[in-house]
């Protein structure tokens, strides 16, 4: 089960977007987040009272009163009663303190534990862990008869890194265009502030750390399970940690636009909602007790829709990474098939009108003269291409049919001679027929053009076929797409088109007194001035199609596939459901 199986035109979905990251790329924003922040150290200490409490006190109080002696700087199970430090520390009553740097250990990132592990469902918890570059503790240990011991333990390097864990849910607020936000960010806003004039807003998907809830704490050697310094460092060192990490803002995971009135030929949104989804088995249900690997493949969630009311999440039938992805790419997006058809259909109806001509027969005589008049234009009714309903299965080739465009335009006249010796008649039908169909990254455009001809007359009681009835023109444009996308998520595409031509060998071959008279020249010119110059016409067409088409696909810039900063695009494909798949690859992925 992949991406590949994704099928949201199902009833039980309705999303129009659906973009999946996992745990592994959300762990690489955290990360960035704690090497970017400034200064991050957080100091407790704590000494105890006149009544033998302990209280915390400001670590540079604590050196004024220690005469200079720094908890930090004595090494472990140096003696209380010798050395020169520890005596100024016992006489300002220190009790014992912690250190932290936030940030990354100093381990191999293979040993290092994710930062949030994503829970399930919509309101499910994010369990986050507090990492650390340093992690020192410090204190005295008191035993029986004045007995005390000095502890300076210290989170070691290359190895199991110490940290807390808390639980934190996920919350999402409305952002003023007018806030410092990331340039992606800015460069987005500045789009719609130009090009849309439509309101729109913009939510941030957050950690929210006022929710924390401490979960577990670290288990370090050397510090006694019950020693009360270290019981009420655990006790506030969450809020501590935490408010260090909120001077730059909490976790954000992801920005999202909607629009009151989003253009259907795009991919603007009118609501976005989240959800996280574990990995599947074989059998469809999540991993129970899943290895760090799979937690990895686990995905948060967004799905969005044009419409403004927010989508309901519900549980996916897919994974929608697998483990085998999760080094090669960090995401996947989704489009539902309907929504990016109605975004092609919108770029090449507009070059089929030129295709659709409207052909004319005009036979008329003066006494026993007959004029002959064959002409087309192009017409004031053209189809478009149309969606196929319902969609069937792929051909052999393994391409789906998924658009059709059908016109025709029939003309038939006849004209009799005014002594009713002489009658003429003849046929002017134009055919065109199109579809669209799509496989893998590949949509295949085929557009066939046949123009039917035929003419004939009637000597007093012998009729002559001068024209045998026959498409003498009549070919067929195969264009063939392959899909990309530009490293600024744009919709691209590079075509191999041909033509493949089976008109009928010209056939005017006159009877009777019309090849004999001199009429011939008249009826032939009306006849083959016409194939001449539909032919070449609809060759024109053909090319300018192909032409018109490539440029406007790959120069609509309506269409950009959602992210951020932080991604770029590297491979577009259609699911088995004919959704747009696009693969998301952090650019900093270490």
């Amino acid at each position: 089960m992949s991406a590949s199986q994704s099928n949201l035109s199902d009833p039980h979905y309705g999303f129009d977007l659906v973009v999946a990251v996992t745990q592994a790329s959300v762990n690489v924003t955290l990360k960035e987040l704690l090497l970017g922040l400034e200064s991050p150290e957080v100091t407790i200490c704590y000494v105890y009272d006149e009544n033998n409490n302990l209280v915390p006190i400001d670590y540079q109080t604590l050196l004024v009163n220690a005469q200079g002696s720094d908890p930090f700087k004595v090494p472990n199970g140096a003696n209380p009663s010798t050395d020169k430090d520890l005596v100024n520390l016992t006489n300002a009553n220190y009790a014992g303190g912690v250190r932290a740097m936030l940030g990354l250990p100093d381990v191999p990132l293979a040993s290092l534990p994710p930062i949030a592990t994503l829970g399930s469902g919509t309101s499910a918890p994010v369990l986050f862990n507090l990492l650390c570059a340093e992690f020192q503790v410090t204190g005295f240990q008191y035993g029986p008869r004045g007995s005390a011991t000095w502890t300076n333990a210290s989170q070691p390097s290359g190895g199991t890194p110490w940290y807390f864990s808390s639980n934190v849910y996920l919350n999402s607020t409305t952002v003023n265009p007018n806030s410092p936000v990331p340039p992606a960010v800015q460069e987005r806003i500045s789009q719609l502030q130009h090009e849309v004039q439509n309101a729109f807003s913009i939510q941030k998907l957050f950690l929210d750390l006022d929710t924390a809830v401490l979960e577990s704490v670290p288990k370090i050697v050397g510090v006694p399970e019950g020693w009360a310094v270290w019981n009420l460092i655990t006790s506030i060192f969450l809020g501590a940690y935490f408010t260090e990490l909120q001077k730059k803002g909490d976790p954000v995971l992801s920005y999202s636009f909607t629009l009151n009135a989003p253009r259907p030929t795009t991919l603007e949104l009118g609501s976005v909602s989240r959800e996280c989804c574990p990995l599947l088995d074989a059998s469809g249900q999540p991993i129970s007790n899943p290895t760090p690997a799979q937690q990895n493949a686990a995905t948060l969630v967004y799905v969005g829709t044009h419409s403004t009311t927010p989508p309901v999440p519900v549980p996916f039938a897919w994974n929608w990474m697998e483990l085998g992805d999760v080094t090669a790419f960090s995401g996947v997006q989704s489009v539902r098939r309907d929504v990016f058809l109605t975004y092609f259909n919108g770029l090449i109806n507009p070059s089929v009108a030129r295709l659709c001509q409207a052909t004319k027969v005009a036979l008329t005589h003066d006494g026993e003269t007959f004029y002959v008049s064959y002409s087309s234009s192009q017409s004031g009714s053209p189809q478009v291409f149309r969606p196929i309903m319902p969609i069937s299965a792929p051909a052999a080739d393994g391409f789906t049919d998924v658009l059709s465009l059908s016109f025709t335009n029939n003309s038939h006249d006849d004209s009799t001679s005014s002594t009713k010796l002489a009658e003429i008649w003849g046929d002017f039908n134009y055919n065109l027929t199109g579809t669209v169909a799509i496989k893998d990254d590949q949509i295949r455009i085929t557009v066939r053009a046949q123009a039917y001809m035929s003419f004939a007359h009637r000597e007093v009681f012998v009729n002559y076929t001068d024209l045998a009835g026959a498409n003498y023109y009549d070919k067929t444009l195969t264009v063939l797409y392959s899909l990309g996308v530009d490293q600024n998520g744009a919709l691209q595409v590079t075509d191999n088109h041909s033509v493949a031509d089976n008109s009928a060998t010209w056939n005017f071959a006159p009877g009777g007194i019309l090849g004999i008279v001199g009429a011939e020249n008249d009826v032939k010119n009306g006849l083959t001035a016409v194939e001449q110059n539909l032919g070449a016409y609809i060759d024109s067409a053909f090319t300018g199609y192909v032409n018109d088409m490539t440029s406007t696909i790959n120069g609509y810039n309506a269409w950009v596939f959602a992210g951020n900063d932080a991604f770029t695009f590297k491979k577009v494909s259609f699911s088995q459901g004919l959704d747009l798949i696009t693969q998301l690859t952090y650019v900093n992925p270490s």
